[in-house]
């Protein structure tokens, strides 16, 4: 990859990068400092790909070391790899020409220029080595010697590959040196560095994206974090820092490195890695005919480009983000000129979808011509991956009046994206029902309906518009009559799609009928015409069992629906994320947060750029797990994070509820500024929510108000909010009510709860209702069973609730001892629903506290049975590393060897 110097700026001026790249690194950092002040181990050594921060390291282990060694810096120069001692030319600079070549004569001088500089700082050696990968095998060779005798110590940089010469590897074979391999940071190690530099909370999506980018290599995360920064694509809004758009990987600072880095690169490989960086994936065999096979072959093994698909020798960036870069810096003359050097050897257009849109992007920034059939596949593919700006770009190009229907249906859902529904409505209005064939009469037809019921229109009204396209059809149909049967085939399933899609849109369970398993239409007993159709039937009978307390029923028929509606959605693209966000409110409605968060963490796996559309929705439903479980807390700052990115693009429609779920948060810690801003929110937010989801934020609301003073009306409106329909089975909704009204005190909806009991799915429910039934009968012991139940199913707040009740039995019969121990127990669920993320694991590590990354590390590796030397060979140090690790541990914990560690390692 591009070698990116971790301790300098952006000017490759020392000292300027932040110091930040040391995130996750501080188990590295003082373990590499114990090495070297301890007496088992002559040197240190930190190897990593470029960018991984061994320099920024390295300096922080002399920093930490400064007040007692004298550091030497030694530089590993790729320029005299090849020239006997070359590197150490400014300590022998008074050896005579004959005696250079001599082992004995450079030792013996650099000892005493060493030695000199002892003697003024009074303190011992150490060499500090970087880019030690480019040291020629004498000099290292006397290094070796130095730190072996015991004359100084080393602490060397090294890149992963080729990594150390032979004589510094031998000194970690002997066991005598410590190996520290830096390894790309993790997402939580991504988003600790973030919240250290940002100093404020930042919505999980960033971290997310800016760790999928950079590849967890630190120099490019921070390439990216200050470019981002710098352009307002990253901002801070309300306290939160969020993405406002897609990420910019052409910022200055990224540039900056690109540009001083190609300068490294010969003619020819500077011409293979441009033109990669333009018609990536490129097959090698094709930049190999034109750059050559040993530019190539460099590249490779400079981890500048890699090889996808050993098959075709598929050719890519080692880095994506360098992509947007390199483009940049190629001038339009240029980048054609290219162009027409690599199409004169290709035989054939790009088969993947990738290499489509990388060629028509490339003939669009340079001025080539490209088939208007070929721009619009591209403007589609674009579109379908969050690419906005490209895919208006390769639409507005397109001149077939015939392509230019769908064309301009591309470009609304461009706007669809960014939540400009109005803009979308129009450019789909303007052509609704104008086609002259099949595809024109159809194109953007979903997206219309799907934009009318973002707007807030009924499914009626929806419906009854639409009536256009089968006006539009019978015409069409008599200007060609050859056709007329395929062309009213193709828009009665079209309107029979789009009818099923603007009620399960808008979660009309009201008058849905039970669907039977098969998908069937249970009132026509027809089946389907299409998948899709099946897949919209599947959602809305979810939505009525959902609304009638079947969770898990709900659940079920969902995954059915998303079997059905299978992954190729087209025009409909936001359909994954409208499954996705009804399954999760059936596993969070019945309790099954694990299966929740499974939904959720899987969306997100996947979702790559659109995490910037979507991801307020993901946010927002982690929020109200966090609410239900008692963590209003949490919850709070989760779903006030969420309503910021929710503010930027709302494609679900979910900014109303977790405006509300946000209110009932602030309202249940009592945060009242905070809490009158939300409502206001609230209240502002239009009202294009499902069914089902506009009960509950109403519900939310009403508890909120009920919290935060007098409102005696509370409990009558939630208990009315729960039963909005006589006629139907609304279950779910009352149990929603209900849990609202207990927590509120209200003791008279048990009895009620009960009755619905039996009808009702999932541990959530569950542990509602065996609270209920405990306060019903008031008997101290129930209450207890019901506190644990509730305790199970992590509803925390419910389960003070239970403690606190079985509290005043215990005292109301005089058992002060069983009193004292359910306020114990109350008060330790009040303080997990109080509890920070990441509090409940150091509670129970702490016995385990004492010790730093690297001995717990070597700890828990002894208590399975590994020896020493297993252990070193996982962790990748020496024996003696694993030995020193294991007798400081034993210190600590005062114990006296491994056979007394199980216990520990069990805690």
């Amino acid at each position: 990859m591009i070698c990116l110097d971790s301790s300098r700026g952006p000017a490759g001026n020392p000292g300027t990068a932040p110091a930040r790249a040391l995130t996750g690194r501080s188990e590295d950092l003082m373990s590499a400092v114990e090495a070297l002040q301890g007496g088992s181990h002559v040197a240190v050594f930190v190897l990593g790909d470029s960018g991984m921060g061994k320099s920024r390291l390295i300096d922080a282990v002399v920093g930490e070391l400064g007040p007692e060694v004298t550091p030497v810096p030694i530089h590993g120069s790729a320029s005299l790899n090849k020239v006997p001692y070359g590197v150490l030319g400014p300590f022998i600079v008074g050896l005579p020409v004959q005696e250079a070549t001599s082992q004995l004569a450079v030792l013996r001088t650099l000892w005493a220029h060493l030695e000199e500089q002892k003697r003024a700082t009074q303190k011992p050696l150490l060499l500090v080595v970087d880019d030690a990968h480019d040291l020629d095998e004498a000099t290292a060779g006397i290094l070796a010697e130095l730190a072996a005798a015991g004359w100084a110590k080393l602490l060397v940089g090294a890149a992963a590959r080729p990594g150390l010469p032979e004589p510094l590897l031998q000194l970690w074979f002997e066991g005598i040196a410590e190996r520290h391999d830096l390894r790309p940071l993790t997402l939580a190690q991504t988003t600790e560095m973030l919240e250290g530099e940002l100093g404020s909370q930042v919505l999980p999506n960033v971290a997310e994206i800016l760790w999928e980018a950079s590849g967890g290599n630190p120099m490019l995360l921070n390439g990216l974090l200050d470019d981002a920064r710098n352009d307002g694509t990253l901002r801070r809004r309300n306290g939160v820092w969020l993405f406002t758009r897609h990420l910019n990987s052409h910022g200055d600072r990224l540039t900056d490195v690109v540009r001083r880095q190609l300068l490294l690169r010969s003619p020819e490989e500077r011409q293979a890695l441009n033109l990669v960086a333009l018609a990536e994936p490129v097959s090698r065999e094709l930049i190999e005919s034109v750059a050559g096979e040993e530019a190539v072959g460099s590249l490779i093994d400079s981890e500048l480009i890699r090889v996808t698909d050993t098959g075709t020798g598929e050719l890519r960036l080692w880095h994506t983000v360098y992509g947007d870069t390199l483009r940049n810096l190629i001038s339009p003359a240029r980048s054609l000129q290219l162009r027409q050097s690599l199409l004169r050897k290709m035989d054939s257009e790009p088969t993947s979808a990738e290499g489509l849109l990388r060629q028509v992007s490339w003939s669009i920034e340079c001025g080539a011509e490209v088939e208007d059939r070929q721009l619009l596949r591209a403007a589609v593919l674009a579109s379908r991956l969050y690419e906005d700006e490209l895919a208006r770009k390769a639409a507005v190009l397109v001149k077939d009046p015939e392509l230019q229907m769908a064309a301009r249906a591309v470009i609304a859902r461009t706007r669809y994206n960014a939540s400009d529904y109005m803009a979308a409505r129009d450019i789909l209005d303007a052509d609704f029902g104008q086609g002259n064939s099949i595809p024109g009469l159809l194109a953007g037809s979903l997206l219309w309906a799907a934009t009318m019921s973002a707007l807030g229109h009924t499914p009626a009204e929806i419906i009854k518009r639409a009536q256009v396209l089968r006006r539009a059809a019978e015409r069409l149909a008599a200007a060609r009559p050859d056709d007329a049967e395929a062309i009213h085939r193709a828009t009665e399933e079209r309107l029979e799609i789009l009818e099923a899609m603007v009620l399960a849109l808008a979660g009309e369970y009201a008058a849905a009928p039970a669907a039977a398993a098969s998908g069937e239409d249970a009132a026509a007993g027809t089946p389907p015409s299409n998948t899709l159709v099946q897949a919209f039937r599947l959602c809305l009978d979810a939505e009525r069992l959902l609304a009638g307390g079947k969770g898990l029923s709900a659940l079920a028929a969902m995954t059915r629906a998303i079997e059905a509606a299978g992954a190729d959605h087209d025009e409909l693209y936001f359909l994954t994320d409208f499954l996705v966000v009804r399954s999760a409110a059936a596993a969070i409605h019945s309790g099954d947060w694990q299966g929740a968060e499974s939904l959720l963490t899987g969306f997100v796996a996947g979702s790559g750029p659109n995490l910037i559309s979507f991801g307020g929705g993901v946010h927002a439903a982690h929020g109200i797990i966090l609410l239900y479980q008692g963590k209003a807390a949490q919850a709070l700052n989760t779903l006030s994070a969420a309503l910021e990115a929710l503010r930027l693009t709302d494609p679900q429609q979910l900014f109303a509820l977790t405006a509300a779920m946000a209110f009932a948060a602030a309202a249940e810690v009592g945060a009242q500024t905070k809490a009158e801003l939300l409502l206001a929110d609230f209240e502002a937010a239009p009202a294009a929510l499902p069914r089902y989801m506009r009960s509950l934020a109403a519900m939310a609301v009403v508890y909120g108000k009920a919290r935060l003073g007098n409102y005696p009306g509370a409990i009558a409106e939630l208990k009315r909010l729960g039963r909005p329909y006589p006629e139907v089975d609304t279950a779910g909704l009352e149990l929603d009510a209900l849990a609202f009204c207990l927590a509120l005190g209200d003791t008279d909806s048990a009895p009620r709860l009960l009755e619905l009991r039996a009808g009702l799915e999932g541990p959530r429910p569950a542990a509602i209702c065996a609270y209920a039934a405990a306060i019903s009968a008031d008997n101290a012991a129930d209450l207890l069973e019901a506190a644990k139940a509730c305790e199970a199913a992590e509803l925390w707040a419910f389960a003070a609730l239970a403690y606190d009740a079985a509290a005043h039995a215990y005292r109301a019969a005089g058992d002060t001892l069983r009193e004292r121990m359910a306020n114990s127990q109350r008060k330790r669920c009040l303080d997990r629903a109080d509890d920070l993320p990441g509090d409940e694991a150091a509670k129970n590590d702490d016995s385990l506290g004492i010790l730093t990354r690297r001995e717990r590390d070597i700890v828990a590796l002894a208590v399975r049975g590994l020896t020493d030397r297993q252990i070193a060979a996982e962790l990748q140090v020496s024996v003696r590393t694993v030995e020193g690790h294991l007798y400081r541990s034993y210190a600590k914990l005062n114990v006296k060897g491994r056979e007394q560690l199980p216990g520990i390692g069990g805690h």
